[in-house]
């Protein structure tokens, strides 16, 4: 469940309310075009990694949840894309809807950087946009491979890894702070997906706990900056990690 206690909870709220206005597609609704099975996790953590950052830094204006908002489209979008089928006895409108609505969730993101004058993070959003497809294409290059741990935390980096990370450096660009910040805050959201992602392959727990570690690490290191106020990053951090010490198994999935 997606904890109330979040210091920016009511933007969390705006955010995902957007969202799903923005989804409410025509004749059709979104969910009779696909099944996008989302759990809280993937509701919440990519949008409430922009609102952490711009929270610690003090940044309080609709640009950060328009960014949040921004993120979670290319999310959603690139989770549509990996529904795709190739059977050979599937219908066409299956085979052909994934395309469709991931393509039209990566125009909503290009519409809202439009709106919002964040034409700036094109540039960043698009490669990281390329890097979540080469781990798809990678990961369905060795679907017939067994492969070792160091591998699969090679794709989990380009597909999730690498999205969290810039979510948390864009938010953090956002906010104005210093260039070494932003990278350090970068650090943070890039622990944080790759523990999210290690925990969906079901690799074993003292992979994620020791991913997490590095994640509250960097959080003690920037604790001292004058620049920044840790608690929503904590919030976050602490959401996460009780979230993964549960089995995954167990998550209820499009709750």
């Amino acid at each position: 469940m997606v904890p109330v206690d979040f210091s920016f909870h009511g933007k969390l709220n705006a955010v995902q309310a957007h969202l799903r206005e923005e989804i409410n597609l025509k004749p059709a609704s979104f969910d009779e075009l696909v099944r996008l099975e989302m759990n809280d996790l993937d509701k919440t953590l990519n949008p409430a990694i922009v609102l952490a950052v711009s929270g610690s830094c003090s940044h309080h204006d609709c640009k950060s949840e328009a960014l949040a908002g921004i993120i979670q489209f290319m999310f959603m979008a690139n989770k549509v894309h990996r529904l795709m089928k190739d059977e050979a006895d599937l219908a066409e409108e299956l085979r052909q809807f994934p395309v469709l609505v991931g393509d039209l969730l990566y125009g909503k993101f290009f519409l809202e950087l439009c709106r919002q004058k964040l034409l700036l993070f094109l540039a960043p959003l698009a490669q990281v946009m390329g890097t979540m497809s080469q781990g798809g294409i990678s990961r369905w290059l060795s679907r017939d491979k067994e492969l070792s741990r160091d591998q699969l935390l090679q794709i989990i980096e380009l597909e999730s890894a690498s999205l969290t990370g810039a979510a948390a450096r864009l938010s953090a660009e956002l906010a104005g702070v210093s260039l070494p910040l932003q990278k350090k805050l970068e650090s943070f959201g890039w622990e944080m997906g790759l523990a999210w992602g290690a925990w969906k392959e079901r690799m074993e727990n003292s992979i994620v706990t020791s991913i997490l570690q590095r994640a509250d690490d960097i959080l003690d290191d920037i604790s001292g900056e004058s620049q920044i106020e840790i608690h929503p990053l904590r919030e976050v951090y602490q959401y996460l990690a009780k979230e993964l010490s549960t089995d995954y198994n167990l998550q209820t999935m499009g709750s």
